[in-house]
């Protein structure tokens, strides 16, 4: 098999922004095409290679991918202006999928999220109609007040005793009020879990494909949609893929775990391949072991103002 083409590109307003063009060693390439941007602070790699690794594996399915860093991280300067981050973000990633479209010709794009970069993907997708997919790793978390505890109270029996007092005074302070440690929602606080479910039902009804995805860093147990407890019974749940990855991390440390996430994932972005291919709706949401066979190793307008801002 050869090897997918790599092209460094520059691209944005004074051509600022820095990214990697991974397409299939054959020029041809899918209707739809993937966006990778930065997964915290890490550059275009992405821990472990994995955004390296992803994108290679989509070119050999066919699949063009632009990974690129935001401005002001890794390879793309700061900008200069006045213009908060999440805002610059938006236009950031609103420039890659103009590139996507002025190069490659897609109309669609599928938009992967990763830790704190859900948070501008899911702007992105409520705002930009071409955005038909959004995969969210170990994005927004609404698990509720107990199981929140239950959490931490792991956490605590695995410390020594002096961390565990420490962990213990936390706990106390947080059965007495709501501080930040419970309040805090991966990975944008101020997003309510009523704004999720207004972003979710918004997406659902455009028919984007959306896949939320879990590792066991936050919780070592999902029975049934745990993330997601206190939106239990909300409809968009019934119309996205949901996946716990019980022998996945948060960086995706072992290579096993490098290999289920993304067979996982370029399997999804295969499916809407086809879907958009066809020009037909939105897949149901399979079962992902179903789908794979195979078992886990080891909307309001004002909501789209405000997320779109």
């Amino acid at each position: 098999m050869n090897p997918p083409k790599e092209e460094p590109v520059l691209f944005g307003p004074a051509s600022a922004l820095f990214g990697v063009l991974t397409r299939p060693a054959s020029g041809a390439s899918a209707p739809v095409a993937c966006l990778m941007s930065n997964f915290g602070v890490t550059h275009h790699i992405g821990p472990h290679r994995i955004q390296v690794k992803l994108a290679r594996q989509l070119a050999a399915q066919g699949i063009a991918t632009l990974r690129f860093d935001l401005t002001g991280i890794g390879d793309s300067p700061a900008s200069g202006t006045a213009k908060n981050f999440e805002s610059q973000a938006q236009d950031d990633l609103r420039a890659a999928i103009d590139y996507l479209e002025s190069k490659l010709g897609v109309k669609k794009v599928v938009i992967f999220g990763l830790c704190s970069g859900v948070a501008h993907g899911l702007r992105i997708a409520v705002a930009d109609t071409r955005v038909t997919g959004l995969l969210a790793f170990d994005g927004y978390r609404f698990p509720g007040r107990r199981a929140e505890l239950l959490r931490l109270w792991r956490r605590f029996l695995k410390y020594p005793v002096a961390q565990s007092v420490h962990w213990a005074k936390r706990l106390a302070g947080a059965s007495r009020q709501k501080d930040n440690l419970l309040e805090s929602r991966e990975p944008e606080s101020t997003v309510t879990a009523a704004d999720f479910a207004r972003s979710m039902e918004t997406l659902v009804a455009r028919e984007v494909s959306v896949y939320l995805v879990y590792s066991a860093s936050h919780q070592p147990q999902d029975r049934n949609k745990d993330q997601m407890l206190e939106l239990r019974g909300a409809p968009f749940l019934e119309k996205v893929r949901y996946e716990f990855m019980p022998a996945v991390d948060h960086s995706f440390t072992l290579l096993s775990s490098q290999r289920f996430f993304s067979d996982a994932a370029c399997s999804w972005v295969e499916e809407i391949t086809q879907r958009v291919s066809r020009g037909a709706a939105a897949l149901p949401p399979a079962a992902a072991d179903a789908r794979r066979g195979t078992q886990s190793p080891g909307a309001g307008a004002g909501l789209v103002h405000s997320l779109a801002a």
